[in-house]
Order: C-alpha cells, then structure tokens, then sequence
C-alpha cells in the first residue's frame, strides 16, 4: 500500500470515529442548500520523499495535471486570472470563486452579475437563446466551454469573462509581496537560513475587497545535509474529500520543481491540518473509499530539465503510477462542493 493510500484510510476514520457535525460553518452547495461538516483538529501527514514515499493515491483517479498547473498558475505565474488559469492549464474548479462574475441577457448582450436565472433553472447564451442550466450551447467549444468572446460554464449559466479573477488573494498576494521569487533568492543565497517561508496570510491583502482566503497557506524549507530540500506545508482547512490528496500531492510537485531550480534533491515533505473536514453529502463516498483495495505500484515524479520559468504540467511526468488500472479498479466519485 502506498503511503498516501494508508494516510487516505486513516484520515477518513479518524474523521468518522472522532467527529460530530460541527456547526454550519460553510453556508451552502451550489445548489443553495446548507452544508454541514464533520472533523478533526490537527492532523498531520509526512512523506519521505528521497525513500519513494508520496501522497499518491490509488483509491480514486486523480487529476495530476491540472493540479500542477494549479501550483504554476498560483506561485510561478503569480496569477489570479481564472480565464488564464483555464486556457492555459486547462484547470475549471475554481469557476465558482471568481469574485466579477458575469451572465447574457435574452439579448445575449453581457451583463455584470452571477446568472439572475439560475433558481429558475436555465440562462442564455451568446445569441440569447435560452437553454436548461447543465445544457451546453452550441455557441461554445465543447472542450473548452469557450464562445468567440469569454467562457460560458453551462452548469450555472455565468460568464468569464478575460478579466475573471478570484480576488485579493493566492496569486494575488504572491505577485503584490514578491514572495515566490523571493523565495528561490533566499534558499539560493543562503541555503542554511531559517527563514524560507512563504506566507499567504497577509492581512492587509485580506483585508482588501473580495476573495477567498487561503486554505493552503503557509510552506516552510530548509536545505540539509546531503542536498535535500525538505518542505512543510500549513493548512487551516481541508475539504478532504475533494482535495485531501490534491492538495499534498500538488506541494510534493512544487518541492521537487524547486529542488531541480535550485539543483538540490527533494527530501521531506510534512502536511499540517489544523481542521480537516467531510461534507455531509460526501460521508458515503469517504466510507466507500474504506471499501476499496489500493492498487500495487510505486510511482516517483521526474522533473524535466528545464528551467522553472518555461516549466509546464507535462515537464512533471508521475512514473509507474497505473491511471488505467486505478479508474477501472477504483471509478471516480461526484462530490458536490461546498463553497
């Protein structure tokens, strides 16, 4: 069993043994009705990474790629365009964060506002027609979701529009304080410092309009000896079912993309939790995930010669890690989200 399998399990017991509902702290699901939670304080996961240990799970299907282009989007490009974010990484799960949202009238003529008609249960398109919300339009690219002019998410009938962003924060903060390049200066310049931290909570940044503040928002590194680069990530919170495998396997990605930056070897990386939760309507996918049988591999993750600045998703290639064989084994699951 791999290691990321075993914490999987683990994690999801001690939610379901331990926990009872907490207060609604997340007001709703999309579809506008309460959500609840159950969790834990405090957890914490650690992989050594140079003894092939990884947060790699095989008890459902991953989507690797688009979690690294998450990591390049946020730290390298320093971003907070989601229209960029989807046509350069091919990345959608931050559509229902974008703080400018946008809708078509019946005229088709583009409108500032989250879809007006979404309680109803259709929107409009470029042209004005109207079509049932989950109904794609033939307007749109059908991969892409793009119309000749923005991006139009059928499931909820809003607009991105180029100047879609999330906010006041992630890529936004990281561009505003400098903190990635920064970063690679400090472990370059002084690789024995103490003070390799990145910090997302900034609270002059949060302070500003809009924008959901960090869930991953601290890392810490430090240089040892032999050449490794070890990397401790702070979390507040975890949605567990949705991301609880994304997220720490995203940062080893980052710590390995580091490393070969800076021509160090990736060493430890450590996950820290404060509050690590399950959404009610996911607590009969978390005990199905009980169920499965992991699938036998031992990946690794190799990182291609080429510098950090030009790097892209397809430069990390996950080895030995069988996608085919874990989908046809362990079927991906829905998992309504809770924002």
């Amino acid at each position: 069993m791999l290691k990321g399998d075993y914490y999987v399990k683990e994690n999801i017991k001690r939610i379901l043994e331990e926990s009872d509902y907490d207060l609604n702290d997340r007001p709703h699901y999309v579809d506008g009705k309460v959500s609840r939670t159950i969790s834990v304080n405090h957890v914490f996961n650690t992989y050594e990474t140079d003894k092939g240990e990884l947060p790699l799970s095989t008890l459902r299907p991953l989507a690797l790629k688009g979690s690294i282009g998450e990591m390049l989007w946020i730290y390298r490009d320093a971003d907070n365009n989601v229209y960029n974010l989807e046509t350069k990484y091919n990345v959608r799960w931050w559509r229902d964060w974008v703080v400018n949202k946008c809708h078509y009238n019946k005229d088709g003529v583009l409108m500032l506002g989250e879809n007006p008609y979404i309680k109803d249960g259709f929107y409009y398109d470029i042209s004005g027609h109207k079509l049932l919300l989950g109904e794609k339009s033939d307007t749109v690219n059908p991969i892409t979701d793009k119309d000749d002019k923005n991006i139009l998410d059928a499931k909820t009938g809003n607009v991105l529009t180029h100047d879609a962003n999330i906010g006041s924060t992630y890529g936004s903060i990281i561009k505003r304080n400098d903190i990635f390049n920064n970063l690679i200066k400090d472990i370059k310049e002084n690789p024995g410092s103490r003070y390799h931290i990145m910090n997302m909570w900034q609270y002059d940044d949060l302070k500003m309009p809009k924008g959901l503040p960090p869930c991953a928002y601290e890392t810490i590194w430090n240089v040892r000896r032999g050449g490794y680069l070890d990397m401790m990530l702070t979390q507040r919170s975890s949605d567990y079912m949705t991301a609880g495998v994304i997220n720490p396997t995203q940062y080893t990605v980052l710590l390995y993309m580091v490393a070969h930056e800076l021509n160090l070897k990736p060493g430890r990386f450590s996950w820290i939790v404060a509050n690590m939760q399950i959404y009610d309507r996911h607590i009969e996918n978390a005990k199905e995930l009980l169920k499965r049988e992991p699938v036998d591999c031992s990946p690794s993750i190799n990182v291609a010669d080429v510098p950090l600045k030009e790097m892209m998703p397809d430069d990390i290639e996950i080895k030995d890690f069988p996608k085919t064989l874990i989908k046809k084994k362990n079927p991906q699951m829905h998992f309504d989200i809770g924002i």
